[in-house]
């Protein structure tokens, strides 16, 4: 009991102390709520106030300015003329060259400082909304980040409702005039009854009646529960009804004082003159004197006028306001409102679930299948022009064997599904037609083909050039389309084989004389009837899953800066590192939903062939869209536009797909080239992906644990990077 009693008498005597120093009246001591105001008797405190944008543009320039607690107070000046700079600065969105700020209770962004926090409530110039918002999101957002719950938002809506004529509930802000946004904006600040209200042109665009009821809500707020509203507006005479003015022009307050008394010391009856006079005064560069009014109410530096140590020691007095919101009720909100703009937006919807699947459904349908209805010349020397009942003779004597027109037996045996035949007289018109694009290649007989096969099978000792040459099929192709040169090659290679071992047989000779003297045993791994498809699967799937994590989330955090929300939501006590954990989360979600989605898709219900376990697959996907994700979110926090940040995806998809060895091997890259592949985000992992599906790898084999380290690595890393970024552009 004694202790408690000493340290309340130590709390009394440090008050009054500090009432002492800055001869404050010792009221309501017991009052926690009153020594806050009575040590805050000036809500804002702006000391010799210098902000540049770049080395050029001065925006402010030695501004000094004074808010009292309970007041209006209403700043006029020219559009350019740093109200909004100001009050970016006062609110902590930006910070002073040189100079000093005091703002409920120290300089903004500072310990005992009531900015940023829900005891302010702040509407930008810009109504700084969710375009996907309703009218009810909007204020159920910003109720909630400012710790409202559900019910006492709800009551607040229905009352501004109708005094402000907000629009319906349910519409939408993209379809909302400029006069219904701006409204929606003033009520949104007001909504959690902050003590401090700052308001950047609050009527612009409104009609007088709202004007007025504006003004007189805002005047009941100063007078009956103390709030101080700090305000602009290009409204001249209205700002008549602030308890004080000041007039702003190139970054300087030419005037700070009651409106009456300005009209008094001008003897004018309008604010517009005394503006003019003052303009025309700064325009010729005269030193008005306190009688022509210059700064002659203005007590900016009289808070900084103190000993430097009254005035520590006044910050360290300062009552922190009892006002906290709970992370987890800001999280809340923060996941609600991301929800909200991913399931609105129908393009994103598309984009993120239903185009993957389109995509992949034409890859599988696309790649793969071996190409078909190729156009080849034939001629034949020997037998011209080949009748499907035209198969060759073979027969036996005791002797040997004997063949006739076996040109025919070949071409008979061809797959029509994949090689259209089309008879030329010679080959100087079907090379015309391959330059001309028609055909894909062309196969020649010569005209005693059959006998000089037969000497070179019985007789290849004795067998002359001009035998061994005419005994041969011989293929000419179009290589400019490699792909299907390769493949014509390797088909009418196996086509040769299989119709020359059944001739073998038929002539009663071992058919694998007509075998080439190298064997090619069955695969350790995989199978010999592989397509193309197999090749590019893996490697498809690590770069896909990056790259779907990184579109969406590469324009997050510029739409949340350009729509204004980013940095109101920072105002209001939001963090930084909460908005990016929010949309993280939300989108973790839908990537769950694409990965599980994608590889149902490509294995059990197209049926590739996977050895290992599809849930491993499914995680590394997983984590592989996961890191897609988060160098999305570098990529939003360095870029300022959306443009900017959709071609740096497109540069980095590009660059990816061609590093990661999805369309060639990365072995066929130059040595410095492979080693930077492999150091890529989704190379080392396409090949766990190989590993679990061609060769039954899990987890614990190095081929596959690497994948997820690097992965993971990765994924830390672009977090840093993104946190970093973020830091730097506040």
């Amino acid at each position: 009991m004694i202790e408690a009693a000493n340290k309340v008498l130590a709390k009394q005597l440090t008050l009054c102390r500090t009432a002492e120093i800055f001869e404050l009246p010792l009221i309501g001591l017991t009052s926690p709520i009153r020594r806050r105001r009575m040590l805050q008797q000036n809500i804002v405190v702006v000391k010799n106030a210098v902000k540049r944008y770049g080395k050029e543009e001065l925006v402010l320039d030695g501004l000094n300015m004074t808010v009292s607690n309970g007041s209006v107070y209403t700043l006029l000046g020219a559009s350019g003329c740093g109200k909004t700079t100001l009050l970016s600065c006062i609110v902590g969105l930006r910070y002073l060259d040189s100079g000093e700020m005091w703002v409920l209770g120290g300089s903004p962004d500072s310990v005992g400082c009531g900015i940023p926090g829900p005891r302010v409530g702040y509407m930008p110039q810009d109504t700084s909304l969710v375009e996907l918002f309703s009218t009810s999101d909007a204020l159920y957002y910003f109720g909630r980040i400012n710790g409202l719950d559900d019910k006492e938002i709800e009551t607040r809506h229905r009352f501004f409702s109708e005094l402000f004529q907000l629009p319906p509930a349910n519409q939408l802000v993209k379809n909302m005039s400029g006069g219904q946004r701006r409204r929606v904006s003033f009520v949104a600040a007001l909504m959690h009854k902050p003590e401090f209200l700052i308001l950047d042109e609050p009527t612009v665009g409104l009609d007088p009646i709202l004007r007025d009821n504006i003004w007189a809500y805002l005047i009941k707020l100063t007078q009956e529960e103390g709030t101080t509203v700090l305000m602009t507006t290009h409204y001249i005479e209205e700002a008549k009804q602030a308890n004080t003015v000041s007039l702003m022009r190139h970054g300087k307050l030419l005037a700070e004082s009651a409106p009456q008394k300005l009209l008094e010391k001008f003897q004018s009856s309008s604010l517009d003159e005394i503006f003019l006079k003052l303009c025309e005064a700064q325009n010729n560069a005269v030193t008005l004197t306190e009688d022509q009014g210059s700064n002659m109410e203005d007590t900016g530096g009289d808070a900084f006028n103190h000993d430097r140590n009254k005035y520590e020691q006044l910050q360290g007095n300062k009552t922190v306001s009892k006002r906290q919101v709970s992370r987890l009720r800001r999280f809340k909100a923060l996941f609600v409102k991301n929800s909200i703009q991913f399931t609105r937006d129908y393009s994103i919807v598309i984009f993120a679930i239903l185009i993957p699947i389109f995509s992949w459904a034409v890859l599988l349908l696309a790649i793969g299948d071996d190409p078909k209805n190729l156009n080849i010349g034939i001629v034949n020397d020997e037998a011209g022009n080949c009748d499907s009942s035209n198969f060759g003779n073979i027969w036996n004597d005791e002797i040997s064997c004997h063949f006739s027109n076996l040109s025919c037996r070949f071409l008979n045996n061809l797959d029509d599904s994949i090689v259209t035949q089309k008879y030329y007289n010679n080959i100087s018109e079907a090379k015309y037609d391959v330059q001309r694009g028609e055909l894909h290649g062309i196969i020649y007989f010569h005209h005693n083909f059959s006998e000089a096969l037969k000497i070179r099978v019985e007789h290849v000792t004795f067998a002359k050039d001009s035998d061994l040459l005419a005994s041969q099929i011989q293929v000419f192709r179009d290589m400019s389309e490699l792909q299907i040169g390769l493949f014509l090659q390797k088909h009418l290679f196996e086509w040769f084989l299989d119709v020359f071992k059944a001739i073998m047989s038929d002539c009663k000779y071992l058919p694998k004389v007509a075998t080439p003297p190298i064997r090619f045993e069955d695969p350790i791994y995989g199978t010999t009837d592989l397509k193309y498809i197999d090749f590019v699967i893996p490697s498809i799937l690590s770069v896909v899953a990056f790259n779907m994590g990184n579109v969406v989330s590469s324009i997050l955090i510029i739409t949340d800066r350009e729509e204004g929300v980013w940095n109101r939501s920072l105002v209001q006590g939001v963090k930084a590192k909460e908005i990016l954990l929010s949309h993280i989360v939300v989108e973790s979600i839908i990537t769950i939903i694409q990965s599980i989605t994608i590889i149902l898709l490509v294995f059990p219900v197209w049926g590739l062939e996977c050895k290992g376990s599809i849930l491993v697959i499914i995680f590394l996907f997983f984590l592989n869209t996961f890191c897609g994700m988060m160098c999305g979110f570098v990529i939003s926090a360095f870029c300022t536009t959306v443009s900017s940040a959709i071609f740096l995806s497109i540069g980095n998809f590009l660059t990816t797909i061609l590093m990661t060895g999805s369309y060639w091997p990365t072995e066929a890259m130059p040595t410095w080239l492979d080693w930077i592949s492999y150091i890529w985000p989704t190379t080392l992992a396409s090949q766990s992906f190989r590993g679990i599906i061609y060769k039954n790898s899990s987890i614990s084999d190095s081929e596959v644990y690497i994948g997820f380290i690097t992965t993971l690595g990765w994924t830390v890393l672009f977090f840093v990077v993104t946190i970093f970024g973020m830091k730097l552009k506040s």
